[in-house]
C-alpha cells in the first residue's frame, strides 16, 4: 500500500503518476493513500509565503485525479471515509451478536479524509469509478434502512442485494463487469455467506497461507481504493475532529489523538522531555550512533528483481521546480538559511534573548524544574566606596 505525502509546488504532478501505476500493476496494488501536506513539528513554524505556496487540500487531491487521469468526478466520486459505516454495520447485524469479532469501522470527521474506488480489469486494465455505475448515496440510505430493520442474517443479506439492484447501472459499469461479479465483491468484503466464511474466496485469518492469497487474488476484478487523509495543522485546527480521531498515541499520561499530539500546544514536545532518559548527544555517547541505511546511500539488498510494470517516461520524469522557480524555500531549514542571511546582528540578538527567556519558562511551567539559586561568594573584592566628607567644626 502506497502511502504519499503530498507538497503543492514539490510533488503533486505525481498524483496521476502514481494512480498510474497501480492501473499498471492491478494485481499488486489494491489501497493507494495521499497525505496532502501539515505543517507541524519540526516544520511548524512557516511563513505565510512557503503556507500559501504549499498548502495542498484533499479537494486539489480530487481534481488532480481527475485532471490527471481523466478517472471520477470530484463532486461524484469522493466520499467522506466514514461513509463505509453503513456497510460495516451491515456487516456486523449479518454476523449477529456472537461473532468472536465486529466488522473494522472508521468513525472519524468527514473532513479528516476520503475516498474513490475504482472497478478495474486486471486482464484490459480499464478502470471505472465504482460511483459511476452504482448510486452510492442512495444505496446508503437504503441500506441504512435494512440495518435498522435488524431482521437477521437472511433477509439482511437479500436486503442488500435488493438494494445494490435498484442502484446498479450495467451500462456504466466496465465492459465485462456483471452484477454477480458487485454481489461477489460485497460477499468477499464482509463475509455475508457461507462460502465466504467457510474460505471459500481464500481465508483470512492468522492462520492463512500463499494460497489463501493467491487464491483472494485470483479474483478478475480488483478494487482499487484511491485514499486522502488530512492531517491538521495550526492553520485549519478543528477540535470536533480532535474529539473524533480514530488515531490516538498511547503515551504515559494517556491516551491523546493523532493532531492533539502533533499539533495544537505541543504535546510530543511536551510528553518527551517529561519521559527523556537522555539527550541525543548523551546517547550517542553512550551506545554509539546506528546505522543510517538512507540519506542518498545504496542500500545493499539480497536482490532487486521485481514484477511490477513500470512506466519509463514517468521513471525518466524530472523533479517538479515550481517553487524553486517562484523563489519560495522548500522547507524550514531552507526557510531558516534565507531569513539567517538577511537579519541584522541586532535581531539575532533579540531572537537570542526570546528563546533564552521561553526555555525558561518551558522549563519552569512545562517541566517543573526549580530554578538554579546563585549565591554570593563571602569573599573576593568589594566595591569601592565614595571618600566621606569630613566636617571641621569651627574653632571659636
Amino acid at each position: 500500500m502506497p502511502v504519499v505525502t503530498i507538497v503543492n509546488g514539490v510533488n503533486n504532478e505525481q498524483v496521476g503518476r502514481i494512480i498510474e501505476f497501480a492501473l499498471d500493476n492491478p494485481k499488486k496494488i489494491n489501497f493507494l493513500s495521499f497525505q496532502p501536506v501539515s505543517f507541524t513539528g519540526r516544520d511548524e513554524e512557516v511563513t505565510p509565503e512557503r503556507r500559501a505556496a504549499q498548502r495542498y487540500t484533499l479537494s486539489h487531491l480530487a481534481h488532480d485525479v481527475k485532471n490527471q487521469t481523466g478517472l471520477g468526478e470530484p463532486t461524484r466520486d469522493w466520499f467522506p471515509i466514514s461513509f463505509m459505516g453503513t456497510f460495516t454495520d451491515w456487516a456486523d447485524v449479518v454476523h449477529g451478536k456472537d461473532a468472536p469479532w465486529g466488522q473494522l469501522t472508521c468513525g472519524c470527521h468527514p473532513n479528516c479524509g476520503v475516498g474513490m474506488g475504482l472497478m478495474i480489469d486486471k486482464e484490459t486494465k480499464e478502470a471505472v469509478p465504482v460511483t459511476a455505475f452504482l448510486k452510492a448515496e442512495q444505496l446508503a440510505k437504503d441500506l441504512a434502512q435494512v440495518n435498522d430493520a435488524a431482521r437477521g442474517k437472511f433477509l439482511s443479506v437479500v436486503g442488500l442485494a435488493l438494494a445494490v439492484v435498484r442502484n446498479y447501472d450495467p451500462f456504466k459499469s466496465p465492459t465485462h463487469f456483471k452484477l454477480t461479479d458487485l454481489l461477489k465483491k460485497f460477499d468477499k468484503t464482509f463475509g455475508a455467506t457461507k462460502k465466504a466464511q467457510s474460505g471459500g474466496y481464500g481465508r483470512v485469518e492468522g492462520d492463512r497461507t500463499a494460497a489463501d492469497i493467491e487464491k483472494r487474488r485470483a479474483d478478475r476484478w480488483n478494487f482499487l481504493f484511491i485514499a486522502g487523509m488530512w492531517f491538521q495543522d495550526l492553520f485549519n485546527y478543528d477540535f470536533r475532529r480532535t474529539e473524533m480521531c480514530i488515531i490516538p498515541y498511547a503515551t504515559q499520561q494517556g491516551e491523546i489523538s493523532f493532531c492533539a499530539y502533533n499539533t495544537g500546544i505541543g504535546w510530543r514536545n511536551i510528553i518527551e522531555k517529561m519521559h527523556m532518559t537522555a539527550t541525543l548527544t548523551k546517547w550517542y555517547e553512550d551506545h554509539g550512533r546506528h546505522e543510517i541505511f538512507a540519506g542518498g546511500k545504496a542500500v545493499p539488498l539480497a536482490s532487486t528483481a521485481h514484477s511490477l510494470k513500470l512506466n519509463e517516461d514517468a521513471v525518466r520524469a524530472g523533479v517538479q521546480t515550481d517553487l524553486d522557480d517562484l523563489g519560495i524555500a522548500k522547507n524550514a531549514r531552507e526557510e531558516k538559511l534565507k531569513a539567517r542571511q538577511h537579519k541584522s546582528p541586532e535581531d539575532a540578538a533579540r531572537d537570542a534573548a526570546y528563546n533564552a527567556e521561553m526555555a525558561k519558562l518551558y522549563r519552569q511551567h512545562v517541566l517543573k524544574e526549580q530554578p538554579t539559586l546563585q549565591i554570593q561568594g563571602l569573599g573576593g573584592k568589594k566595591p569601592a566606596q565614595e571618600p566621606a566628607p569630613v566636617l571641621h567644626k569651627p574653632i571659636v
